[in-house]
């Protein structure tokens, strides 16, 4: 049943927690990065995954193939070198926390290239995300205010004095904070004054000039006064319905759809006593009981990033990144290209007839074969002493399922 007390919620066995655990806060593992976290138990797991700064990382790629400036020209598949970058550094990277959360506030702050048209200014607000992936939302949402691919996503940068744009002010509280409910349309129009002035400088960086700034008394959610950026961004963090939004958010990514009130209400106490830290959010989300309670065990629905980065993650074996992320968008994820300020669907969502047949098609894709000479899945690597021997279908299924 949904929204059992959470001090009688039966675990699932022990050995199946840290496979879990990995799934969920990272893209799976290979046997011996399991065995590694299996040696820890699940409290030093757990700990591991959230302290990941003093892990050396430098093995993944630091910037995508592009023109690294905001004036540059941007030749090429700009789309796609961001695409096999972030997919690289998904199934490499030695701080799978890190790169989960990032995915996760790229779907919350959903901003596409196809409007935005820059992949330098796409870049930058990733790596935004990924520096900040545990952080204060304060930070975040202050951060995000100011991001050139969010200014040109939202209008933000054409938002002025005596021609304000509402795009960004309805979707930083409908999406980004409070949701619906909390605000009316006087809110919006008030948020939208606050918000005016901004601009992207030459180096692609959002930039506040007082001159093109609405400075004149507005009220907003009950607050009047010559309200700014900040003033705003300090209402909306601090609200309750913020709290509660975030913290079902997280938990729904995290561990299982519609959790119950009290859970609800125990993470956003959780968000608003620590200063609207993410970071113990989500340590209060991976060590709840609900997290690995049998509700959330298999409860989720991957998206396609995650299913195939889980997948080459936990195999360990050469893949072929174009075909790779082929395969995703063929499952229905462009990374960089989310369909809408909305984001992307969540659980059943990602299943329909194309999206399924996407899926049961990857491991073709991606595969070595004579046919395709990329560089796939080698399965001389994969299986050792050949597809057709038991034991080596044994050793791809315990890799892939380890539970």
């Amino acid at each position: 049943p949904i929204g059992p007390d959470p001090s009688v919620i039966i675990s699932v066995p022990e050995d199946v927690q840290i496979p879990h655990l990995l799934r969920r806060a990272g893209f799976g593992g290979s046997p011996s990065e399991q065995a590694g976290y299996e040696s820890l138990g699940l409290a030093r797991a757990v700990d591991q995954l959230l302290n990941y700064q003093s892990i050396d990382n430098t093995q993944v790629p630091a910037t995508p193939n592009i023109v690294l400036s905001y004036s540059g020209q941007q030749t090429g598949n700009v789309s796609q070198a961001l695409q096999t970058w972030w997919l690289q550094r998904m199934v490499g990277t030695t701080h799978p926390l890190e790169e989960k959360m990032t995915l996760f506030w790229h779907n919350h702050f959903a901003t596409g290239i196809s409007k935005v048209e820059n992949g330098y200014l796409m870049f930058k607000q990733n790596d935004f995300l990924r520096a900040n992936a545990l952080g204060n939302f304060h930070d975040i949402l202050t951060g995000m205010t100011a991001d050139g691919a969010m200014l040109v996503w939202l209008d933000g940068n054409q938002n002025r004095k005596g021609n304000p744009n509402e795009n960004y002010a309805r979707e930083v509280m409908e999406v980004f904070s409070t949701g619906r409910g909390p605000y009316t349309q006087d809110d919006v129009g008030a948020g939208a004054l606050a918000f005016t002035g901004y601009g992207i400088d030459s180096n692609g960086d959002g930039v506040f000039n007082p001159n093109l700034h609405d400075d004149s008394i507005k009220t907003f959610m009950g607050t009047t006064g010559n309200l700014g950026p900040g003033d705003i961004i300090d209402i909306l963090v601090a609200h309750p319905a913020t709290a509660s939004n975030l913290a079902t958010e997280l938990f729904e990514f995290f561990a299982y759809p519609n959790p119950s009130p009290e859970t609800v209400t125990r993470l956003s106490g959780v968000y608003l006593n620590s200063g609207y830290d993410i970071k113990s959010l989500v340590q209060a989300i991976l060590t709840s009981r609900e997290f690995i309670s049998p509700q959330a065990y298999l409860a989720n629905v991957k998206s396609p990033a995650e299913y195939a980065a889980t997948a080459l993650r936990s195999l360990g074996a050469a893949y072929n990144p174009v075909g790779a992320v082929t395969a995703i968008g063929n499952m229905g994820q462009v990374l960089f290209d989310p369909p809408s300020v909305f984001g992307w669907p969540s659980g059943l969502g990602w299943i329909n007839t194309a999206s399924m047949l996407a899926r049961y098609n990857f491991p073709t894709v991606v595969q070595t074969t004579e046919e395709n000479s990329a560089s796939g899945l080698d399965a001389a690597q994969v299986f050792g002493s050949g597809i057709q021997d038991d034991a080596g279908v044994h050793t791809i299924l315990s890799d892939l399922f380890p539970d």
